[in-house]
């Protein structure tokens, strides 16, 4: 429910013109919002000939501004004709009054009276931030009936219920994504480098900051994808797309010309089972490599073993890794990358330092 919805049912509220209808509706904001029943108890008060202590609202200049507003009214209502008609006609305009000024408290409560603020994306409901340690994943269902697993490393941030017009989160690491279709409500997934727009699909995104690329992979329906630096460029995808996308293009034109060549990259995957595809490997606890540097496995490593890689020797970080692990331990992956390219490790509790042979 929008701020401007709750608004109107409390003034409705106290005025005494809600409807049953809207009354449970206002009731079932307060079951999902428990926190904003203190508002019905703080307008409760205005409501009454006896002033109530103020100490559900601490705010002093609202206070001030509001004992002002209402010796303003008592003032005037004693100067009202004692006909039976204009006091009826009266109490019902003072009435709305009240509601006018819950409405002028309720939205400096909503706007100053919060804890920190969210992106506006976000405005409208709690929200759920959660963070996925090294070495675990979760599984998470949203109101909406979406389905989303966090692979490890990652931080997701959601709201409890999603708004009227559109569902959005954000993602900072890896998730997949079982979106339910709902053409009125828009899914979007926020991340540092692009926003994905989806209406009910299936689709992967990996948007590690430490990684040298962010990538989303799309399996099954349409997204939309929008660069964030280049709103004016959208990027439609297909399934058995993979879009990848440069994390730190400005770290990249200075180190390797070629890789700042590769802004982004559209690319269609070959048509392989859904457990052999790399991109979505990590949901079937493997790990898959094709020529990919060791520095950019090490990052994987860490985040499935959570240990911390330390490359000795910073020629090892460009060596190039492609092999399939599954059910191996830290150790056993580590010695089969052994087999082809050539180096020594040790571990010292949870830090592996690699170098040469």
């Amino acid at each position: 429910m929008i701020k401007s919805r709750f608004i109107e049912l409390m003034a409705k509220s106290i005025s005494k013109s809600s409807t049953p209808e809207e009354l449970a509706e206002l009731e079932e904001f307060f079951i999902h919002f428990p926190e904003y029943r203190k508002m019905q108890a703080f307008t409760d008060a205005l409501t009454t000939e006896e002033k109530q202590p103020d100490t559900l609202v601490k705010q002093k200049d609202i206070n001030q501004k509001i004992d002002g507003l209402w010796d303003k009214i008592r003032t005037e209502e004693n100067t009202i004709t004692p006909v039976k008609e204009a006091k009826i006609s009266s109490l019902i305009y003072w009435k709305w009054i009240a509601a006018a000024l819950v409405v002028g408290v309720l939205t400096v409560f909503f706007f100053y009276g919060r804890k920190p603020a969210v992106p506006d994306q976000f405005a409208g409901s709690e929200m759920h931030r959660i963070y996925v340690p090294f070495g675990k994943t979760r599984d998470l269902k949203l109101s909406d009936g979406t389905k989303v697993k966090l692979n490890a490393g990652s931080t997701f941030t959601y709201p409890e219920v999603f708004s009227a017009t559109s569902r959005e989160v954000s993602l900072k690491g890896e998730g997949f994504f079982q979106v339910e279709k709902n053409p009125k409500r828009p899914f979007l997934v926020h991340t540092d480098k692009f926003i994905v727009k989806v209406l009910g699909t299936v689709f992967n995104v990996k948007a590690y900051a430490t990684d040298k690329k962010v990538e989303t992979t799309l399996l099954s329906g349409k997204i939309l994808v929008e660069l964030n630096d280049k709103p004016e460029k959208k990027i439609v995808m297909l399934p058995n797309e993979k879009l990848t996308v440069a994390n730190d293009l400005e770290q990249g034109r200075n180190a390797d010309k070629k890789a700042a060549v590769l802004e982004y990259q559209l690319e269609r995957l070959s048509e392989a089972n859904t457990q052999d595809v790399k991109e979505i490997a990590w949901l079937s606890n493997k790990m898959i490599f094709t020529n990919e540097s060791f520095e950019e496995v090490g990052k994987q490593i860490e985040r499935r073993f959570d240990v911390k890689m330390v490359f000795d020797n910073e020629t090892l970080k460009k060596e190039e890794i492609s092999g399939v692990f599954e059910e191996e331990s830290l150790e056993q992956a580590l010695s089969l990358i052994k087999m082809t390219t050539p180096f020594k490790f040790r571990r010292d509790k949870g830090v592996v330092h690699l170098s040469a042979p």
